[in-house]
């Protein structure tokens, strides 16, 4: 055990000294340990992989994620050429041929066949049908391609 003195604050400088009991000892040094030799030894893993030519193994989760990236990819790729928000009349809608008589506009036209789709989807898939520029390019007597699968 240590004796601990405490000299008090009346001097310029208050210091606690600690002495230890054993001063006739001499004093104990720190030797640090010395390193082996040499380059250490690799030890197998019980659960090591063989190393691959890439160089990265995927957990299972990485695995879900990298195929619903490719899932992705290939939906997108898919959506980029069927385009279903196109509007545009493919295999599945069937055309309907009219003939224009006095005083019908596109706009008629497209309420008598489709009357519950939006007429300016209408008026622009009879004008891409039959290659008009303009509404008013129709005449009486012209025959028109109406699509009638919407």
């Amino acid at each position: 055990m240590a004796t601990t003195t405490y000299i008090p604050p009346f001097e310029t400088r208050t210091r606690v000294v600690i002495e230890p009991d054993h001063a006739d000892l001499a004093p104990r040094r720190h030797v640090a340990r010395r390193r082996p030799t040499g380059r250490p030894t690799p030890v197998p893993c019980v659960g090591s992989a063989e190393p691959s030519l890439h160089g990265s193994r995927l957990t299972r989760r990485g695995r879900v994620v990298v195929g619903l990236a490719w899932l992705l990819l290939i939906v997108a790729g898919a959506l980029a050429f069927v385009r279903p928000w196109d509007g545009s009349t493919g295999s599945a809608g069937t055309v309907t041929t009219v003939e224009v008589r006095g005083g019908d506009t596109l706009w008629e036209l497209a309420t008598d066949v489709a009357p519950t789709a939006d007429p300016r989807e209408t008026v622009a898939a009879i004008m891409d049908l039959n290659g008009l520029s303009s509404a008013g390019d129709i005449r009486p007597g012209d025959v028109l391609e109406i699509p009638s699968g919407r």
